[in-house]
């Protein structure tokens, strides 16, 4: 996977972000449009591609992803009840609110 690629997508899930962010998407629409992103991109450098040289050059695009894919979509409860609060999940809500605090660390539009 090129560098081109890489960055049009950070570049399109950065506004996916935005968009839950500013209410211009639902956490729902959101979940459908993102899906496993940072996952699916192999940004841990779980394969071969991208290498390390991009993923190091990249490094600040990807780390809001990481923390949306780790803090947030890795805790997210299907159903959200008392049972999956004392495991440690978070809510629909809850959700939304830490994707919020993340969208301010992302780099501005078209930057």
């Amino acid at each position: 996977m090129d560098m081109a690629t890489l960055t049009a997508a950070l570049d399109e899930h950065d506004e996916l972000v935005r968009a839950l962010a500013f209410g211009r998407l639902s956490l729902a629409e959101f979940l459908e449009q993102y899906d496993n992103f940072y996952w699916a991109f192999a940004f841990d450098g779980h394969e071969a591609k991208p290498d390390s040289s991009a993923l190091a050059s990249l490094a600040s695009r990807i780390e809001p992803h990481r923390r949306i894919a780790e803090e947030v979509l890795a805790l997210l409860a299907p159903e959200f009840s008392a049972e999956y609060r004392t495991a440690g999940r978070i809510g629909p809500t809850e959700a939304t609110d830490r994707i919020k605090l993340i969208a301010h660390g992302l780099p501005v539009a078209g930057a």
